[in-house]
């Protein structure tokens, strides 16, 4: 056994040759950035020189991805752990940690997002738009048993105290949850690595959207499988491990395609000025094309629909671009659906409406009334 002295000082120039190793990495693409940049001088002065040496240090220092990864691995290994935002459940599965923590923050912005919500629900349907609100679940409610972690009571009723706000403000809603947890015993509707649903997930959301609406479509469309891919899910920015070690960072994704089949064209398509009466507003759940969702509506429905969904900036601002829009003001355009991630309610998001809208939350709408009978219960 070596010596605690004599270990300590082995250690000491380990680390030494480490940094000298690293330092003498960097002259190269140091010296060179130097050599090879143009007007450095003016760079210089304008204070951008020292961000593009820092970008090119980042991309080129040699020990860089090997420390990461060295962290990311000691991290997990021993206390089964990631970056903060990760929580690592069993089986290879993950989960935000927006899913998890509730405080007194969270509960005046949920407070604050359900009166904004609501206000601008009410815009719409003095707009002349019938609303359905499409609330997506925590991924943990639908996995608990991959994550043995404890829950805030806050958390644990955020769904059901969501559901039953929007019914007691007379909002249709569809119950995505209890969908969701049917499928669950046929495949994953979650995707194990990522914080959104799989297409799966989106296919019985859409399904249960279309059975709320009951429209009478006038097209027809049909999707079909692709191609089976992997995917490396969102969570894995925050896993940066070695090859071999933590989850398997390739899990299958099933690709699908919608498309219109032998459909009648009426005159307003003809001339090229036909409005689908369906405008889905949303998040990355709408946005991204690996759920698909926007196809499966498509399909469930027998329309077109218009797609406001916008990624990593939440559901109010995909609702403002688009009451800010001529589709808003579209007779044509009868229906919206809101897609809204449980977890983005107790989130600071900027506002929707503002000023003179909120007068309509004076009085009760005729048009809310019908539409209260469309929504579920709360769970």
């Amino acid at each position: 056994m070596i010596p605690m002295k004599q270990a300590s000082l082995i250690n000491g120039w380990l680390f030494l040759v480490a940094i000298f190793a690293g330092f003498l990495s960097l002259l190269y693409p140091v010296g060179h950035f130097f050599v090879s940049e143009p007007a450095a001088w003016q760079q210089f002065r304008k204070g951008e020189l020292v961000r593009k040496l820092e970008r090119r240090v980042d991309e080129e220092f040699v020990l860089r991805k090997p420390s990461i990864a060295f962290w990311a691995d000691t991290s997990f290994l021993l206390f089964k752990a990631g970056r903060p935002g990760v929580l690592v459940g069993e089986k290879d599965w993950l989960f935000t940690r927006e899913e998890y923590y509730y405080d007194s923050r969270s509960e005046r912005l949920l407070a604050d997002n359900l009166a904004e919500l609501s206000a601008a629900v009410c815009v719409l349907e003095d707009l002349g738009k019938q609303v359905l609100l499409v609330p997506v679940p925590a991924k943990r409610r639908l996995y608990p048993q991959w994550s043995a972690r404890p829950v805030s009571t806050g958390m644990d009723s955020l769904y059901q105290r969501i559901t039953e706000a929007f019914s007691e403000s007379h909002i249709a809603w569809v119950d995505s949850l209890g969908l969701m947890q049917s499928a669950a015993r046929q495949g994953e509707v979650f995707m194990r690595t990522d914080t959104h649903w799989s297409p799966l997930g989106a296919q019985v959301v859409a399904a249960g959207v279309a059975s709320n609406l009951a429209l009478t479509g006038s097209h027809h469309y049909e999707t079909r499988e692709l191609q089976v891919e992997p995917y490396e899910g969102d969570l894995l920015r925050y896993l940066p491990t070695s090859e071999g070690v933590g989850p398997t960072r390739k899990e299958p994704l099933v690709r699908y395609e919608t498309a219109a089949v032998e459909q009648m064209l009426d005159a307003q398509a003809l001339l090229g000025d036909e409005l689908p009466p369906v405008a889905l507003v949303g998040t990355s759940y709408s946005a991204m094309d690996e759920w698909h969702f926007p196809g499966f509506l498509k399909q469930q429905l027998s329309e077109d629909v218009l797609v406001y969904a916008l990624e990593a900036q939440g559901p109010f601002a995909a609702m403002r671009e688009f009451l800010d829009g001529p589709a808003a003001r579209d007779e044509r355009v009868k229906y919206v659906l809101w897609e809204v991630p449980e977890r983005a309610l107790i989130q600071s998001m900027e506002p929707i409406v503002r000023g003179e809208h909120h007068a309509c939350m004076d009085r009760d709408t005729g048009h809310a009334a019908e539409l209260a009978g469309m929504g579920s219960p709360g769970r």
